[in-house]
């Protein structure tokens, strides 16, 4: 019976000449990131119009192999991960996973109107960073410039990457999934602005003088965009701001970091095959923010006098990816991230995370629209404060099916 609702749809969608305007109305209210799940293949019209409705999805399977300092996980190659006391005899890794498959669904009422609405909702089938579970990756509503729920923060410019079978992707990446409310706003053609209030998760290191405490003020992101070539080019400068607050148990009283973040990104198309694209950022007291840093207790850190201050964060990366032809694709990235110690920090260990760098490079193969199937290198490195270095290899596969 499903089935043939489902191919009633379409075959009015294509007598009718709506599966274009169907899919662009999708589309626009789908998450704008690298590795996002895409259109559905499935898409439901309600009475009149008034509705639709996409689900889809993809099952996707991984199989890599580790040499050197392996990280315990099949979907993400994070370099903060690497094992810096590795035990003899752990060095080479075999992992499969189908985790990183997901399900969702995609609905927007009066999408011909003023006051169109849309809803998403994303589930993945991993949980942490191997273990397979049900999870909610996103679920947001949409209602004119606003975006309001659980989606990637404003200071992400998700789609400023090149493709990569990895789940995590640049370690320099801002990329972080945050309860939102955003306003985003065309001014032209080419110019795009946004700003929105965030969630404020603070990830310290607190020491023998301070503690967490509940937070007061959301974080707030901001940023400006050129666009070029129909949207498929931009710029954009992007800010935050934020108020960490803590316990100072010196001082006896409540205080508060300020955090400070800047950024560069975009994606620059050259002819019809080559798109650079990269991202720079430097701030303090935004480590949370940065892929590699988040849950390393790097947003602020104890100085002397019983205070905490925040970490200086430096960050970029700079990818190519080249369409060989309608199929064939391939890409290499390289990506590096600083940290800077306050120069007055205590109770730091020599063990606490320094820089580390990323680098990957592929081939993907998209067979049909269903099948997708790549292979991918990739390599990273670690260095700690005490300077004691690791790295790890990594070589993997995917097969990747679409509904």
């Amino acid at each position: 019976m499903v089935a043939c609702i489902f191919a009633a749809t379409i075959s009015v969608l294509k007598v009718q000449g709506q599966d274009t305007v169907v899919l662009k109305v999708l589309e626009e209210n789908a998450p704008k990131y690298f590795n996002a799940p895409g259109m559905p293949r499935f898409s439901v019209i309600g009475k009149d119009q008034e509705f639709y409705l996409g689900i889809g999805g993809y099952i996707r399977g991984t199989m890599s192999y580790d040499l050197g300092n392996p990280i315990e996980s099949p979907m993400y190659f994070i370099t903060s991960a690497i094992p810096m006391d590795n035990p003899s005899g752990n060095s080479s890794l075999f992992q499969m996973s189908a985790a990183s498959s997901n399900i969702f669904f995609n609905f927007v009422a009066l999408p011909q109107t003023q006051d169109k609405v849309g809803a998403y909702v994303d589930f993945g089938f991993g949980e942490g960073m191997k273990s397979y579970g049900f999870s909610l990756k996103a679920a947001y509503l949409t209602y004119r410039n606003w975006i309001v729920g659980y989606t990637t923060s404003l200071f992400t410019d998700g789609a400023a990457a090149a493709q990569t079978i990895d789940q995590q992707g640049p370690n320099a990446m801002t990329f972080l999934f945050n309860t939102v409310v955003d306003y985003q706003a065309a001014l032209s053609k080419h110019w795009k602005v946004g700003i929105g209030a965030e969630y404020p998760s603070v990830s310290a290191t607190y020491g023998e003088n301070g503690r967490g405490v509940n937070q007061r003020l959301p974080d707030i992101p901001l940023y400006v965009q050129y666009s070029w070539k129909d949207g498929t080019g931009w710029l954009r400068f992007s800010a935050l701001m934020r108020n960490m607050y803590y316990y100072n148990e010196t001082a006896g009283k409540d205080s508060h970091e300020t955090g400070l973040g800047f950024k560069l990104s975009g994606a620059s198309p050259f002819g019809k095959k080559f798109t650079l694209f990269s991202q720079s950022v430097y701030g303090r007291g935004i480590a949370s923010y940065v892929q590699d840093l988040q849950g390393l207790g790097m947003d602020m850190v104890p100085v002397e006098g019983g205070g905490l201050k925040g970490v200086d964060i430096v960050g970029s990366y700079i990818g190519l990816q080249y369409r060989i032809n309608e199929k064939i694709s391939t890409s290499a990235t390289f990506s590096e991230v600083k940290c800077f110690m306050p120069d007055d920090a205590v109770d730091i260990g020599g063990d606490v995370y320094k820089n580390a760098i990323y680098f990957v490079s592929n081939v993907i193969y998209r067979v049909s629209p269903v099948l997708t199937t790549g292979i991918e290198y990739l390599w990273g490195s670690r260095r700690n404060i005490d300077d004691t270095f690791r790295q790890d290899n990594r070589i993997q596969m995917s097969l990747r099916v679409n509904f």
